[in-house]
């Protein structure tokens, strides 16, 4: 193989590399595996105290409307209701960050159904930062997060 060929080579690889990292706030399955960093944790240095426990809710495109809970400083199961319909809890695992320091955390919905969460803080949740939470069938959705009522 010639040196031409090598670095086009190369920057082709380079620009897939670029396209998949540009995905951003909706990763796909595949783009998510290969993130590099898998073993790193959410921000340490940013948890909220014990009183500091958040809610970030949205509403899927089918109907279900979901509440994702923030305790101790990580993302711990997503409840679901939806009218008609009993409630459903999603406990949820850390997975990994991404590329763009966003912790992103795995669970499914009646255990059939993958779910991820990506937290679009970077770990610093707070009222008004947002989650986004994707489910193989019905795509992706924004949350909004807010302190925790008590209870």
């Amino acid at each position: 193989m010639t040196d031409k060929m090598t670095q086009a080579i190369a920057a082709g690889l380079a620009g897939i590399s670029l396209m998949v990292t540009s995905a951003g706030c909706s990763p796909t399955q595949t783009n998510v595996a290969q993130q590099p960093n898998a073993t790193q944790q959410p921000n340490a240095t940013q948890q909220p105290t014990a009183a500091q426990q958040f809610s970030c809710t949205g509403v899927k495109v089918n109907g279900w409307n979901y509440d994702a809970q923030f305790r101790n400083g990580r993302f711990t199961q997503i409840t679901w209701t939806r009218s008609g319909q009993p409630t459903q809890v999603s406990p949820l695992t850390f997975d990994r960050n991404n590329e763009q320091g966003q912790p992103i955390y795995r669970g499914s919905f009646q255990g059939a159904t993958a779910i991820s969460l990506v937290d679009l803080g970077q770990g610093n949740v707070r009222p008004g930062s947002q989650v986004s939470v994707g489910t193989e069938e019905w795509g992706w959705a924004r949350g909004t997060c807010a302190i925790a009522s008590a209870g």
